[in-house]
């Protein structure tokens, strides 16, 4: 039907457009699940009960895969026991030789003594064992101090950590070789008799030196917390270090760092010796300074002014 000529057009709607939007609120809910929900059937026991059971067949499979993904699979648990068996039969290896090497050590300061008896006289081997003593050849115990440094908490310093020999990454809140340098020289200036770190007795040819994230003493990786065990009078020597230059520097590590510091006096405290030191002995080198030196000597012995 249309409008007579001169009357006016039909409004239209404002949302003639809105042809989707007007069926979704129109119509919210689908068609067919309209005629569900109208449908005036209950629903059946039978089909209830297979409702159930489809829901448990579910759960037992989802329960069996679950079980089966995370049980060991029979070549990994295989692999994990060869590996168990050689890291104990090496480990046995090696304790076996320790005990070998305890005995032939034991055998050769036996005759070490017996040789210096026969040649020194009596006192000799005394004074061999007082020098092991001094340079940390033997072990060594007594009263000290007990020094527990380690890194601040939350540092990283494990894979992808901080690496020490990295100025422009190094956390301030790790301890570096450096720092366990100053320790260890603060303590022989304090007096201490004997040094070890986390049990490596440090001697006059001891090095302390960082190798990527680790630090190493004489070769041997250490990892924190580090214990530098100091033996001495234990008031005298805290009183000396703190005197010196390393008592502030740790104090200071401590305070601006974070890094945990602990120092306790110990009644008795036994260390390691070093091992085996090759002897090294100075001669006069051969030039014109060792003949110099030569004619001086010859010179004072005919003049009589030479010391004995």
């Amino acid at each position: 039907m249309t409008a007579p000529p001169g009357s006016p057009a039909p409004a239209r709607r404002l949302d003639a457009s809105m042809t989707l939007l007007r069926e979704a609120m129109d119509r919210p809910l689908d068609p067919g699940y309209a005629a569900a929900a109208a449908d005036p059937r209950p629903r059946t026991r039978q089909g209830m009960v297979v409702t159930a059971v489809l829901a448990v067949l579910a759960g037992y499979l989802f329960s069996v895969a679950v079980v089966y993904i995370r049980a060991p699979q029979p070549e990994a648990t295989k692999a994990l026991e060869r590996l168990r068996d050689e890291i104990n039969r090496r480990t046995g290896q090696i304790e076996a030789r320790e005990q070998a090497n305890a005995k032939l050590r034991d055998e050769i300061t036996r005759a070490q003594r017996t040789a210096l008896q026969g040649s020194g006289g009596a006192d000799l081997p005394d004074r061999v064992e007082r020098l092991g003593l001094v340079v940390g050849e033997l072990p060594v115990s007594g009263p000290g101090l007990r020094f527990s440094i380690d890194d601040a908490p939350g540092t990283d310093t494990g894979v992808g950590g901080v690496d020490p020999r990295d100025q422009n990454d190094v956390s301030g809140g790790t301890v570096l070789d450096s720092d366990l340098q100053v320790v260890v020289n603060g303590l022989w200036d304090a007096g201490a008799e004997a040094v070890a770190i986390n049990g490596e007795r440090m001697t006059s040819l001891s090095a302390i030196r960082s190798a990527g994230q680790a630090i190493l003493v004489d070769f041997r990786p250490l990892a924190p917390p580090y214990v530098v065990d100091a033996i001495g009078d234990p008031a005298t020597l805290q009183a000396s270090f703190a005197a010196g230059d390393a008592g502030p520097y740790l104090q200071s590590m401590q305070d601006n760092s974070g890094i945990r510091v602990s120092i306790t006096p110990e009644e008795d405290l036994t260390l390691p010796g070093a091992g085996h030191l090759v002897l090294r002995a100075a001669r006069a080198a051969a030039g014109p300074a060792a003949s110099s030196t030569s004619q001086s000597s010859n010179e004072s012995s005919s003049t009589g002014e030479g010391s004995p």
